[in-house]
């Protein structure tokens, strides 16, 4: 035994003198044509100690494994128990959209259930969920907006010991019932992927297949149609990417970017309240504000340059892409809650992240459904400068120079008509079937005709929203329209400023009217005031029109009034006069 020990110590120690001898080699440069990794002329610099030197980037190897291929999903559901809150029908979980649950203050219905993936023939042995009997997950709507169509997207949370599938606990199954190509959102995801700056999420298509054993039936597995399957955004997509999964992450809602210190406080502050706080930014990550404050401090800072706001505070790849990927696709819902920020420990940089960007390249759909419809102010950048933060972006000539060179690349390299035709094709065979076989063709929104037109239209929609930026550069701005108030005897209508590159002095044309159609107006001028007062009005329903005009291009305002027939008519604020003299203004939410 010692004979042999030694023999293995000796030959260890040869071994490890051939690696010293063969490193030295290496270094030296003189073995078989190596090449030396440390040059003599090294430099020694060093990074990563500071906030500026951080960057969070996506990480390719996660959309490796993506295709086009149907993934085949089962779900087997029935009640749980009232501990857990899964005692509800598969009935009561559809039976109710989420502002449902929102109104009573309680939480959304949800059941339990099995869930295995496998193919046509049934689920298959060696994927998730192949052996499970009793229940591996549970299941209720998700999406406000889709909850209230007919067929409904859903939210699958798989249960702590029943592992995940592909690296995620919960699942989520997207109809996009308001899309008609159905395949929008997990194409914008697609063309992220190549995009420096941007973060993407996995996507995949299913077909979705439910059993309701809820109410004691055991019949067929009922065909649900094509969903898309959408990686949630939360501490495991950051973590799947190598990022800080304890840093802050909001989901943003119905935000201006304006510092709202009445409701965006510090969870320890006295007077915090979370309902409050997230009317405007859904809280998904650590709920220490500090950060955010202070960056929205920053950014409604006036006397501090809105250049040293965005070098200190956003990462200009991150952040330019995110805006100019948007804007090239005619995403208008991109600021109506459909995007997060996001910012790890130790960084005051903010990074933006996309969701559900299924109202991309739609404008030839909103044609074809309205002859009458008009895109108004929401073209070019005028759908982000409702923000306060976009406004003070573009109203820098050095970051619109900046962000209009992202634009041309972008434009020029990814987001091209030929780049479009070949990844709308590619979405096109692998997902029309579905479109237009049960159940998913009781609920087309186009013809199978009509999709076809779509689809040969959406590429050249790329073009149209690029020269519709170039011309945003040169009119005014859109504004709103406040509301009219009793002012000493009369009433008093106003509006905000616009604003012009040109530096030219605006105008604005004023009519009031009893009619939306403005065919008797009690009102009809022209003025470059904000502001002017007319004779107390009476009770009853009113319609004001404002837009101005730099003398070469006109702009209407951002409000509109929404006719019984479905249409928009812009730059038009509906009102009404009460009895006591208070006036109410007519707003619509964004799924109105």
């Amino acid at each position: 035994m010692k004979k042999k020990g030694k023999s293995d110590m000796r030959s260890r120690i040869g071994w490890l003198a051939g690696l010293v001898i063969l490193a030295a080699a290496v270094v030296t440069g003189c073995s078989g044509g190596s090449t030396s990794l440390v040059s003599l002329d090294e430099t020694y610099e060093t990074t990563g100690n500071s906030s500026s030197d951080y960057t969070v980037e996506d990480k390719d190897s996660l959309y490796e494994d993506e295709n086009n291929e149907i993934i085949t999903m089962y779900l087997t559901v029935g009640m749980g128990n009232k501990d857990d809150g899964t005692d509800h029908t598969w009935e009561e979980i559809n039976g109710y959209p989420l502002s449902y649950y929102e109104e009573k203050g309680i939480e959304a219905y949800k059941c339990e259930a099995v869930l295995q993936i496998g193919d046509e023939e049934g689920p298959v042995k060696g994927e998730f969920g192949y052996d499970d009997r009793n229940p591996n997950a549970t299941v209720q709507l998700r999406g406000a907006g889709a909850s209230e169509q007919q067929q409904k997207s859903y939210r699958i949370e798989i249960k702590s010991g029943s592992g995940k599938w592909e690296d995620q606990k919960v699942v989520c199954l997207n109809k996009h019932q308001a899309d008609p190509v159905r395949f929008k959102n997990r194409m914008a995801y697609s063309l992220m992927q190549d995009i420096p700056g941007m973060l993407s999420c996995r996507t995949s298509f299913v077909h979705l297949y439910v059993k309701d054993k809820s109410e004691g039936e055991d019949g067929l597995f009922r065909d649900y149609g094509f969903y898309t399957q959408v990686e949630q955004i939360n501490g495991a997509y950051l973590k799947n990417r190598g990022l800080d999964n304890d840093g802050q992450l909001y989901q943003v809602g119905n935000f201006d970017w304006k510092r709202h210190e009445d409701s965006i406080r510090l969870s320890t502050d006295a007077n915090f309240n979370q309902g409050d706080f997230e009317q405007y930014l859904e809280i998904k990550g650590d709920e220490d504000h500090q950060k955010l404050i202070d960056m929205l401090t920053a950014v409604n800072d006036e006397n501090t340059d809105i250049e040293e706001v965005v070098d200190t505070y956003f990462e200009k790849g991150n952040l330019f892409h995110w805006m100019a990927f948007h804007m090239l696709l005619g995403n208008k819902d991109v600021m109506n809650g459909n995007y997060y920020i996001y910012s790890p420990r130790g960084v005051d940089r903010w990074y933006f992240i996309s969701w559900d960007n299924d109202s991309i390249l739609e404008e030839g759909y909103e044609s074809m459904r309205d002859t009458a419809y008009s895109r108004s102010w929401n073209e070019g950048f005028f759908p982000y400068i409702q923000g306060v933060l976009f406004q003070r972006i573009f109203k820098s000539e050095s970051l619109r120079n900046e962000f209009d060179q992202v634009v041309r690349q972008l434009y020029a390299d990814v987001l091209n008509e030929d780049s479009l035709k070949k990844e709308i094709k590619k979405y096109q065979e692998a997902t029309e079937e579905y479109l237009y076989q049960l159940p998913d063709v009781n609920y087309a929104r186009v013809t199978s005709e009509n999709y076809k037109m779509l689809l040969s239209e959406m590429p050249s929609e790329v073009e149209e929203n690029f020269r519709l930026y170039q011309e945003s550069l040169n009119g005014p701005w859109p504004f709103h329209i406040d509301t009219p108030q009793p002012k000493e005897g009369k009433t008093e209508l106003s509006w905000e400023p616009s604003y012009s590159y040109q530096g030219e002095k605006i105008t604005y044309t004023v009519e009031l009217a009893k009619e939306f159609t403005f065919q008797n107006c009690i009102v009809n001028t022209s003025t470059s005031d904000t502001s002017m007062t007319v004779d107390t009005l009476e009770p009853g329903q009113y319609f004001i029109r404002v837009r101005s005009s730099d003398g070469a291009l006109e702009q209407d305002a951002y409000e509109y009034y929404r006719t019984e027939a479905g249409t928009n008519v812009y730059s038009t604020l509906c009102f009404y006069v009460h009895t006591d003299g208070s006036v109410e203004p007519v707003i619509y939410g964004e799924d109105e």
